[in-house]
């Protein structure tokens, strides 16, 4: 194996490659490089020309970071490389965030992989201070009867 790590050298045909192997759902690449103008900082990891790892990083620079598709192929597992782009993405929230403040990093984790970020200082929710993570997927095309008739309600 050569393992390298580089840094924001991600694409949007990479990262939709990397989704949609993932079992994510279909990402389109035109949503891909749209994610990536939008993103800070990411790690693509190479076995020599082939990828084998992404992980992204996006927030508000002050208050919230949120950790977003770390992927690693399922034969490159347990070697430590998803360890690595979790340490690179942890060290940018904390080095390009207001020194002494508190941040929050959030992140949603595949099924099953909560105790690989529960090394990373994770916690599962709902626990007995938190609730439940919640989240929406929403289709963004655009219904003009529905845009009507709310417009007209509202």
């Amino acid at each position: 194996m050569n393992i390298r790590y580089e840094k924001n050298s991600l694409t949007g045909v990479i990262l939709a490659d990397m989704r949609n192997a993932a079992g994510w759902g279909i990402t389109s690449v035109r949503a891909a490089e749209t994610a990536i103008k939008n993103t800070p900082f990411s790690i693509t990891v190479f076995d020599s020309e082939k990828v084998i790892g992404i992980g992204r990083i996006i927030g508000d620079g002050a208050l919230v970071w949120y950790i977003q598709d770390v992927i690693v192929l399922p034969e490159y597992q347990g070697k430590g490389i998803g360890s690595n782009i979790m340490s690179q993405l942890m060290s940018y929230a904390k080095s390009n965030s207001i020194p002494g403040e508190n941040i929050t990093i959030g992140l949603m984790s595949a099924k099953n992989k909560e105790g690989f970020y529960q090394k990373f200082g994770f916690r599962n929710r709902p626990n007995e201070r938190e609730g439940s993570g919640m989240v929406a997927n929403v289709n963004t095309q655009i219904n003009n009867c529905n845009m009507q008739r709310n417009a007209a309600e509202g």
